[in-house]
């Protein structure tokens, strides 16, 4: 298959006219100019890496916590709408009972996945979080990191844990220990540690923070906490919700000033209402409310999980910083978190011999197409 008439965004390279050859699931050129080879005219738009959500727990109706392969399967799909090509599932704390009964049928879906956007494993946010810093997770199943309990969950998901938020300072560092032996991601969130507390787990290996700015200690001249320091060390990847809701668009200025787009992914942590009517939902066992983007718990207001799409994210995270150029976006939406995340000699960027997980975007950043492994599954 021929993409050709293309604006090609490469790692930093732009190709203003190219076009690019598919071989079944891999690219197998990547060239400027023109061709007369019968191919999809892309019309001039923009051709960029498939975007990769490492932290989504759901969507259309569906999340971790619908717990059947079929749901897995119908969101899969569904997300490709929004240009993401790969993602990793988020799931809230849940009681073990459930969480075993989830992890079986996620472990049937990641053994045999089908044509949508490609997940890559699975985001446990929680049980091993703070009281203080829980947002919407149910307080009455938190606990402390358990390197057993998390034994079983390995076991019960077949290996597929790819990553692990958790409040370091409730652990002696043996955890994050586990995690990094385990090839487990770890990601510190959903914590009230001081910064100096995030020393011990710095030194033995983290360097992932979940959802910057958001269920975390902040910055403080008295009281300084994980978002001073995951701003302070530059070799710290942060999620960001790029929602224009979690975080204002001047603090977004704030957090691209000092990270840069070599530490940046942007995320979406969306819930099941995503792209459905405004109303009442459930994340877990709590009762949410959707309101346009914005998603809160019932009782008490706080935010609950995101209702927008990847691509809005995308949108406003350039409104809120102009100067952002194509290849400096890639960056913050593929190319950093496949770099976390090991996968990036297969996936993140348009390269040779890489799968073909595409985008077609207009001038506006709206999404026209999405290519999965070179299959066309999304078309607007």
């Amino acid at each position: 298959m021929i993409l050709k008439n293309a604006k090609i965004v490469v790692e930093n390279k732009i190709i203003e006219n190219g076009w690019i050859e598919l071989d079944g699931k891999i690219i197998k050129s990547v060239n400027e100019g023109s061709t007369d080879n019968d191919g999809i005219d892309l019309e001039g738009n923009l051709l960029m890496p498939g975007f990769i959500d490492c932290h989504v727990h759901g969507g259309y109706g569906y999340d971790f916590e619908s717990g059947t392969y079929e749901a897995f399967e119908i969101f899969s799909k569904n997300v490709a709408k929004e240009g993401i090509t790969s993602y990793v599932q988020a799931g809230v704390t849940n009681s073990k009972e459930n969480n075993m009964k989830y992890l079986s049928e996620f472990a049937k879906f990641m053994a045999n996945q089908s044509n949508g956007s490609k997940c890559l494993g699975l985001h446990m946010e929680g049980p091993f979080i703070s009281k203080e810093k829980k947002g919407a997770h149910e307080l009455a199943l938190l606990m402390d990191p358990n390197i057993e309990y998390l034994k079983e969950l390995i076991t019960a998901s077949q290996d597929n844990i790819r990553i692990m938020t958790y409040a370091a300072d409730l652990q002696d560092g043996s955890f994050t220990k586990f995690l990094l032996e385990n090839n487990i991601l770890p990601s510190v969130g959903h914590t009230n540690m001081k910064f100096d507390q995030c020393l011990r787990d710095y030194e033995i290996g983290f360097r992932h923070v979940t959802h910057l700015f958001n269920g975390m200690s902040g910055v403080s001249q008295y009281d300084p906490g994980l978002a001073t320091f995951a701003l302070y060390k530059d070799d710290i990847l942060c999620e960001v919700i790029t929602d224009g809701i979690h975080i204002e668009k001047d603090t977004l200025k704030l957090i691209y000033k000092i990270k840069g787009p070599d530490n940046i992914c942007i995320i979406t942590d969306a819930m099941n209402a995503k792209g459905l009517d405004d109303g009442e939902y459930k994340l877990g066992n709590l009762e949410v409310i959707k309101q346009g983007m914005k998603v809160f718990l019932k009782e008490g207001g706080v935010l609950a999980g995101a209702g927008a799409t990847f691509d809005h994210n995308v949108r406003t995270m350039i409104e809120a910083n102009n100067e952002i150029t194509l290849t400096d976006l890639i960056k913050m939406t593929s190319i950093n978190i496949a770099k976390q995340l090991n996968i990036y000699n297969q996936r993140g960027s348009i390269e040779k011999n890489k799968y073909a997980d595409l985008v077609v975007l207009s001038k506006d950043l709206q999404v026209l197409k999405t290519f999965v492994e070179g299959e066309l599954v999304y078309e607007r």
